[in-house]
């Protein structure tokens, strides 16, 4: 008796197919204006009642390094748990590996950081998938609704 798998033949053959650019755009959106509100309110937390420097640099330092451990947690922890950040969730979207099974977090890894790459976001002018959809081998479909 065979084995029955769920591993697409085809890229085009599992619960949905390659999403398109507008969604993908609509995703960046939600997915940036949620990491700055998280971002912001860490901030004033922090400001508020934790830290103060009295030098304007490393200010300016500890607020980069927040905001990148912000977004850096921000979609490695919700697209490993639920191959979905919250802009995924509401465009019915998730991300799984380019042979369409589930991803690793070492492969959530290589996605986020690659999303750090100053010409990430211009790849879609490009190409249908971004430079880190690439560099990690993955691919955002639709789900099944």
């Amino acid at each position: 008796m065979k084995k029955h798998t769920n591993t697409p033949t085809n890229k085009k053959d599992f619960s949905g197919s390659a999403t398109h650019s507008i969604i993908r755009l609509l995703n960046f959106i939600i997915d940036t204006v949620i990491w700055l509100c998280l971002y912001f309110s860490a901030a004033y937390i922090f400001d508020l009642y934790f830290v103060r420097f009295s030098s304007y640099v490393i200010n300016y330092l500890y607020s980069i390094a927040l905001g990148l451990l912000i977004y850096l947690a921000y979609y490695a922890v919700l697209e490993f748990y639920f191959r979905k950040t919250l802009g995924k969730f509401l465009t019915g979207t998730q991300v799984v590996r380019g042979d369409g099974g589930r991803i690793t977090f070492s492969t959530i890894v290589i996605r986020t950081l690659s999303r750090l790459i100053p010409i990430d976001i211009l790849t879609y002018l490009f190409a249908k998938n971004g430079l880190h959809d690439r560099l990690s081998n993955t691919q955002v479909i639709k789900t099944k609704s």
